[in-house]
């Protein structure tokens, strides 16, 4: 059960757990995933006070996996920017430790308390150094291709960040981000060139030494795309 009167809706899991955003308010729901196949789930609603506000709706969520904490974007809460909480150590009851707040996040990838954070309407990626939850860095901006920066995904080596554009004739794209001072293209692609289709969410998997990204594509649907050698994907 939950809040299902609204089309938007991300869903991530951390261990056992599952962690369900959406913008129909109520919080970020937890569910306790120990008992599958079973149908006996238990869950909660995470609605803090943060601010003087009380967290209802949000757009979408990433695990920074390594540090046990999650980011939830686009929320009710100041400039709906990136809300952290630790979920390591109590899973189903998520600690506060801050938030960066400058302007809207749509979506955003986190790993060893590095941020890359999406900002669709101003169409950039922003580095943060986000250690401190409570007082975030900025490290490095840069522009993405259609400037409607929508989500991002980092390389197994930390060296390579990808980006897609939710916009007509958009591109999946893969930037060198080993020095933050002189971040570059590396190469972009379509799932069908001259089509103007649109491109969504990318994830990057590693099978068998290689790397892939495996995007969803408006109409096309899901595209695997080989970025082992991200100057050149495939």
């Amino acid at each position: 059960p939950g809040n299902y009167n609204n089309l938007w809706r991300e869903v991530e899991t951390f261990g056992k757990y599952a962690y369900v955003t959406t913008e129909a308010g109520g919080g970020l729901q937890i569910v306790n995933l120990s008992n599958l196949p079973g149908t006996n789930l238990p869950y909660v609603f995470w609605t803090p006070t943060i601010n003087s506000q009380t967290l209802s709706s949000i757009h979408s969520l990433h695990v920074d996996e390594n540090k046990g904490k999650v980011y939830l974007y686009g929320s009710n809460i100041g400039q709906q920017g990136a809300i952290v909480a630790d979920v390591n150590s109590t899973p189903m009851a998520p600690v506060y430790l801050g938030y960066y707040d400058d302007r809207y996040i749509h979506d955003g990838y986190v790993r060893n308390d590095t941020l890359y954070a999406c900002h669709i309407y101003q169409g950039d990626c922003e580095i943060v150094d986000m250690t401190n939850p409570a007082a975030g860095v900025s490290l490095a901006d840069f522009q993405t291709p259609n400037l409607f920066t929508h989500n991002s995904w980092l390389s197994k080596n930390s060296k390579t960040v990808f980006t897609t554009d939710e916009t007509t004739n958009s591109f999946l794209t893969a930037y060198d981000i080993s020095n933050l001072n002189n971040i570059s293209e590396l190469d972009r692609i379509q799932s069908n060139p001259g089509s103007n289709r649109y491109v969504h969410n990318t994830q990057i998997l590693q099978k068998s030494g290689a790397e892939y990204s495996v995007t969803s594509w408006y109409t096309d649907g899901v595209v695997v795309v080989d970025v082992t050698r991200p100057a050149n994907m495939v």
